[in-house]
């Protein structure tokens, strides 16, 4: 059975980083492993990609008006998020320092999402 989850967490894997730049849901990630391995069920892609997110070996998204996505690139960087058709887009990190005030919070993690216009729908409101 252990040999089978491996598997199991293989293609998952690979499934994501092959949609890199997507950062696709957990349903999308299921619908593309659906493809090529029908007896994966969608219960276990979702806890796969859960449990890798909680280990560090990809990102959960938590997008505002978002279903949860995914991302299979663990180097630091940014995203940025189209506020027309919700497209999202890995964008360089920059430097961050932690604020001197943190309301008692002990800070564990910072993600910048930035929020602007892709060029598909800038180019659809310019006409």
């Amino acid at each position: 059975m252990e040999e089978r989850n491996t598997l199991q967490k293989t293609i998952i894997h690979r499934t994501l980083c092959n949609m890199r730049g997507q950062h696709p849901t957990a349903t999308a990630v299921y619908t593309e492993v659906h493809k090529d391995h029908p007896t994966i069920s969608r219960s276990t892609v979702y806890r796969v990609l859960a449990r890798m997110a909680e280990e560090g070996k990809i990102l959960r998204l938590e997008l505002a008006a978002s279903d949860t996505r995914y991302d299979g690139q663990t180097m630091p960087h940014s995203h940025v998020r189209c506020r027309v058709c919700g497209t999202v887009a890995d964008i360089p990190a920059v430097e961050m320092r932690a604020p001197s005030a943190t309301a008692g919070f002990t800070l564990e993690d910072c993600t910048v999402i930035y929020r602007g216009l892709c060029p598909a729908c800038r180019k659809a409101e310019a006409f």
